[in-house]
């Protein structure tokens, strides 16, 4: 599935002999052949396009997805069309049964609280019990031993002063900053592949209609912690436009997964396809980086 983004600022998108070009100050810098997207993602500010482009995308069911200034989702641009793909990838996942929703719970818990020793094996902190806790992780995580692994990850991290609180300043605004960079490419390539982001396979919540990518995201939140370790971001900091730039550089890092080396950023999209594949196989295909 090729998803074709659009972040740089100022460009025009038009239609051109089957090829979608993209202009900069009326220069060509490139063009992509209409039939080789799959999802145009759109969140370069103040970019342009033309009403032919939009309609060819209508006519051969290719949607279009319009994002705010933090990168999260807020439109969508649909064929009226039938669109038997987006519409079998719906009823896949209304009919996932509890069982199999907890199956994949189990993993991504498992995966996350690995990903919490490795930061802490980073910042040279005894880890060892959190084998024990991955081991301890069963299906729907019925025990929370995600909570109690992160009672003991953030006092092991950050001190035994520490208390993680989105409504903080310090540690946890940065925190919060990173994990809303995260949560919005989730959430876009998430709708890029015609999943409905507010069925949830954990988190559940009418007025969340980004459930499901709360649920994808939790495996990578270390990788933001440790960024905020590396920082040494102290409880009176405040965060600066430096920081943001820092933090919002967290989906270029790279990391190895399925034998590649590839941005974060490549890494999520990956980790959302094989939700995808596991909705279709109804096995659990999730597939997630190595983070080290």
């Amino acid at each position: 599935m090729k998803i074709v983004e659009i972040s740089q600022s100022g460009v025009h998108l038009k239609l051109y002999h089957g090829f979608m070009v993209i202009q900069k100050s009326g220069e060509e810098i490139g063009r992509e052949p209409i039939d080789d997207i799959d999802c145009l993602l759109i969140y370069g500010y103040g970019v342009t396009y033309s009403h032919n482009l939009i309609v060819r995308f209508c006519e051969v069911n290719i949607p279009i997805i319009l994002c705010s200034g933090n990168f999260m989702p807020v439109g969508f641009v649909v064929s009226t069309n039938a669109n038997y793909e987006r519409k079998a990838r719906l009823d896949e996942q209304i009919n996932v049964t509890l069982p199999f929703s907890k199956k994949l719970w189990q993993t991504i818990i498992k995966e996350k609280i690995r990903n919490q020793q490795i930061v802490l094996e980073f910042a040279k902190v005894d880890a060892k019990e959190f084998s024990y806790l991955i081991k301890k992780v069963k299906s729907g995580d019925i025990e929370n031993v995600e909570a109690v692994a992160a009672r003991k990850y953030w006092q092991k991290l950050f001190g035994k002063d520490f208390k993680r609180d989105y409504l903080l300043d310090g540690i946890n605004s940065f925190l919060n900053f990173g994990y809303a960079i995260l949560r919005s490419c989730v959430a876009r390539y998430l709708i890029a592949t015609g999943l409905d982001a507010s069925l949830g396979l954990h988190h559940k919540n009418k007025l969340n209609v980004f459930c499901l990518a709360d649920d994808i995201m939790e495996p990578f939140r270390p990788m933001v912690d440790k960024i905020v370790y590396e920082m040494q971001v102290t409880k009176n900091d405040s965060l600066n436009p430096q920081h943001k730039k820092e933090l919002a550089s967290l989906l270029e890092k790279r990391l190895m997964m399925n034998g590649e080396n590839m941005t974060i950023q490549n890494c999520i999209k990956k980790t959302v396809m094989s939700l995808l594949n596991s909705y279709r196989a109804r096995k659990d295909l999730l597939k997630f980086p190595e983070f080290k």
